[in-house]
Formats: structure tokens, C-alpha cells, sequence
């Protein structure tokens, strides 16, 4: 008896052949639409101090050559990859940016001194 408990442990059984068959997986979520931004720049409230063109991650902005009322070069974007992370906005002291979605003006920025660029991806 114990001679049969020892042939069934160290028994190993044979393994099945699978056939490997590599299949390519599909996404589990479709990519999401490419984002993207206008920057709208309040001219006479721009003071030039650039803190804008540092932050942005995709340099987006440039200073421009020509001055506002108050004597400052101003902010303009220099490509179309805004990607609305809305750092500018967040970090201009003069609260002279507003970032929005293509087609989407923010209240009070559709008129007067303001210079709007439009960014893509």
C-alpha cells in the first residue's frame, strides 16, 4: 500500500500540446479626441512680465514685437498646440489671460483690446 502512495506522487502527468496562437488585443477604451485650446490675451492689462511663455509645456506663446497702451510687449501664441491646461491663465498676475475651447469665448472676452490665438493638435 505504501508502495502505491509513492508511485502516485511522484506520477507526472503528460502535458496537452496547444497549438500558440498570438491574437492582437484590442484597445479596452477608444483614445480621446485631441484637445485643444484658444488663448485670449487682454492687451491693456498685459504687463509683459513673460512668467505665461515660461510655463507653458508646449510653447505655445511668444512675446510679441509691438507694445500695448501701457508700453509692454504682450503675449501672442506662436504655434496651434494649445492644450488647455489653462497654466498660463493660472500664473499671470494681471488675470490679462483666459483660455478656452476652440469656438468657446469666455464671457467679456469677445470685444476691445484683445488678441485671441487658436491652438490644435
Amino acid at each position: 500500500m505504501v508502495l502505491q502512495q509513492e508511485s502516485v506522487r511522484g506520477h507526472v502527468p503528460a502535458r496537452r500540446q496547444v497549438a500558440s496562437v498570438k491574437r492582437a488585443r484590442l484597445p479596452i477604451a477608444k483614445p480621446p479626441p485631441v484637445v485643444r485650446g484658444e488663448v485670449h490675451v487682454n492687451l491693456d492689462r498685459c504687463k509683459g512680465c513673460e512668467l505665461c511663455i515660461e510655463c507653458c509645456p508646449k510653447d505655445v506663446l511668444t512675446l510679441s514685437t509691438e507694445f500695448n497702451s501701457a508700453g509692454y510687449h504682450y503675449p501672442l501664441a506662436a504655434t496651434d498646440g494649445c492644450i488647455l491646461c489653462q497654466g498660463c491663465m493660472a500664473v499671470c498676475p494681471d488675470f490679462a489671460i483666459a483660455v478656452s475651447a476652440v469656438g468657446n469665448t469666455p464671457p467679456g472676452w469677445d470685444a476691445g483690446s484683445f488678441s485671441a490665438a487658436t491652438g490644435g493638435g
